[in-house]
């Protein structure tokens, strides 16, 4: 049943932005948080209602992350955001922190002294040496938002239940006061379930928000409401330390959610753009399989495993961890696969366990529905983008042609560090082509290197418009200049597409200076360099085409010496994807078009423009094109 994996590994599964460090983990009050929860918490909806809470490994990682500190012993994160699929008990983990954070020693203190504990209920907490030491908040504030009463609903229920018929119901001789619609917590402070009309309104003193399901947040009140207690949250930042715990399933792309707003943070701050805020926590798991693929139950069952994790039962007893192959082995009552794989091994997540809760083959039923939309599915299930009608690329096929995922995951944050990650696999003797895509002030400007051995596309330097550019911005065309001229200069360049619209005067002088040097044309003698990708409706259709095509299907090994003029990969630079996945198409009687989703879209495709031309710059030089007849209409980029 498990033991098989997909015939290629299509994600990474797991994406945590930023990743901590051994360090980090250890400076958290996330073990203490565990113990607590585990202790005095119970499950308070469903079928297991007034059972103790355990967590899996995949969710301790999570609250020593959520619970990580600064060296002085403020928290690191004020918005932490978790992306799990449907089903995974977000709403209980909710429930959990909401009550460690009312009742708990949820705060930095001290460090930990030989010898000290934490006693609550006549249950006692033994800190070790040097641990970050908790104390309560006083008079929390807390909020369970949601978009509607039924919403939050879900989390404040369980609150509900555990202040009445849990540990924690003795508090109610001690000054807790519990309704439906109130928790009074016994030194001060509250928990309140509030909707978007309630929880508009300034004033509130929150110390710690809930907000489920965000991908619903999509209209103004809403985004109104989020921003509203974004802007209280400031006011108790010395005694409280305040924070925000978002959790989701993936958005619809387009709603404009705020989830959609968290993954552009998420990734600004991954691609090293986002300079001054570093408040953010975004922990993702997820699944990704091509459509076409669905009928595969093979497939889409080990899909539904990489996505679900140990929340995901195995129904033979035992638990299971999921190797960077993709491979599901089990484990030995010590964590440990038959090949000595566990969870301290890079890359190794955890797999279905005998104390998950989700039936993955019930899952299967229901995707295979006559009437079950794969786009759905996609989101629900695997937790992942659905690649919507007018994408360029399905994100399957982004992710099965990414490479040296490692070495970039170990960059992320800063740009300048992105910017040499290629250095470490392009020699300089090999083979390359160049790819030039740019605007003056209102879009970005990217150059794109492309292995010719193998197809590799991999971004040399990018210049994006800042969110609160001056109005007189401008991209630094004498950066691009210099750039482009280093690359002819140390490395075996043999060709270059440049798209000349911008900067015909600039590229005319690489032309002229090394141009004659080129092994490929973009055409002929008359052009070199210069690629009008807005023109030339044979050449761009091609080089779209040919892209598109080699995306399609899996890259293969290329045997030293042969290089396979079809085979196209991906460098896991996250402003390389990111701009690739941007690119939308949009139909026409006679074919599509590719560009931004609208004119002014922060999102940017020049990344992508670039790597097609670079792209199309080798495939010309292993002789794919050899028609060069002009065609009337074309794909072509309008933005």
């Amino acid at each position: 049943m498990l033991g098989v994996a997909r015939s290629r590994r299509l994600a990474d599964m797991h994406l945590m932005i930023p990743n901590l460090t051994y360090e980090d983990r250890r400076r958290s009050l996330g073990r203490l948080a565990l113990w607590w929860v585990e202790t005095f918490s119970l499950i308070g909806r469903g079928g297991a209602t007034g059972k103790p809470v355990t967590h899996s490994p995949e969710y301790i990682q999570f609250y020593l992350n959520a619970y990580a500190l600064k060296p002085d012993g403020r928290r690191r994160f004020n918005r932490v955001s978790l992306w799990r699929p449907k089903g995974c008990n977000k709403s209980g983990l909710g429930n959990d922190l909401a009550l460690f954070e009312a009742f708990g020693p949820c705060r930095f203190d001290h460090w930990a002294k030989p010898g000290e504990t934490y006693t609550f209920l006549g249950q006692t907490y033994y800190y070790l040496p040097g641990e970050p030491v908790g104390r309560p908040v006083q008079r929390p504030e807390i909020l369970c938002l949601a978009t509607s009463e039924d919403q939050s609903g879900n989390i404040f229920d369980s609150i509900y239940y555990n202040c009445t018929s849990g540990p924690l119901a003795q508090l109610q001789g001690f000054g807790m006061e519990v309704t439906k619609t109130r928790i009074g917590l016994p030194e001060g402070g509250e928990i309140i379930p509030t909707t978007s009309g309630d929880a508009s309104k300034d004033g509130g003193l929150e110390t710690f928000a809930l907000m489920d399901e965000v991908h619903l947040y999509t209209l103004p009140k809403h985004h109104s409401m989020y921003k509203t207690v974004q802007r209280n949250l400031p006011k108790r930042s010395l005694d409280a330390d305040p924070w925000v715990l978002e959790m989701t399933t993936y958005f619809r792309p387009g709603q404009n959610s705020v989830a959609e707003n968290t993954l552009k943070i998420a990734e600004d701050i991954q691609a090293g753009r986002s300079k001054h805020y570093k408040g953010l926590y975004f922990d993702y798991r997820y699944s990704t399989l091509p459509i076409e693929d669905f009928p595969d139950e093979k497939k889409l069952e080990h899909a539904l495993y990489e996505s679900y994790g140990s929340a995901a039962h195995s129904d033979d007893g035992k638990d299971y961890i999921i190797l960077p192959d993709g491979r599901i082995e089990a484990v030995d009552a010590d964590g440990y696969s038959v090949e000595g794989f566990s969870l301290r091994d890079d890359g190794v997540e955890p797999g279905p366990s005998k104390d998950g809760w989700v039936d993955i083959h019930g899952l299967m039923g229901q995707i295979y529905q006559p009437d079950s939309d794969p786009n759905d599915s996609i989101r629900y299930y695997l937790n992942s983008r659905a690649s919507s009608e007018d994408s360029w690329l399905t994100e399957p096929a982004i992710q099965s042609h990414l490479a040296y995922r490692d070495l970039y995951g170990r960059a992320v944050g800063s740009s300048s560090r992105l910017d040499g990650v290629w250095k470490d696999f392009i020699d300089e003797d090999e083979e390359i082509t160049l790819g030039f895509d740019g605007s003056i002030r209102n879009d970005s400007t990217a150059l794109v290197g492309c292995r010719v051995s193998d197809g590799l596309l991999f971004l040399i330097k990018l210049q994006q418009r800042p969110d609160n550019a001056d109005p007189d911005w401008r991209v630094d065309r004498d950066g691009f200049d210099a750039a482009v001229r280093r690359m002819f200069e140390n490395y075996n360049v043999i060709g270059c597409f440049a798209d000349a619209h911008f900067f015909e005067s600039m590229i005319g002088g690489w032309e002229a200076e090394y141009g004659r040097g080129m092994k490929v044309y973009a055409r002929g003698q008359s052009s070199m360099m210069k690629f009008w990708t807005n023109n030339w409706s044979q050449d761009m259709y091609r080089a779209l085409q040919c892209a598109h095509s080699s995306f399609e299907y899996a890259p293969e090994p290329v045997e030293e010496g042969e290089p396979d003029p079809n085979n196209i990969l991906l460098c896991a630079d996250p402003r390389l994807v990111s701009h690739f996945r941007n690119a939308k198409r949009r139909e026409k009687s006679w074919g599509y078009q590719i560009h931004k989703e609208t004119p002014k879209s922060p999102h940017k495709i020049d990344a992508c423009m670039a790597g097609v031309l670079a792209y199309a710059a080798r495939e010309k030089y292993l002789g794919q094109f050899e028609d060069e007849t002009p065609q009337r209409v074309m794909p072509q980029r309008v933005w």
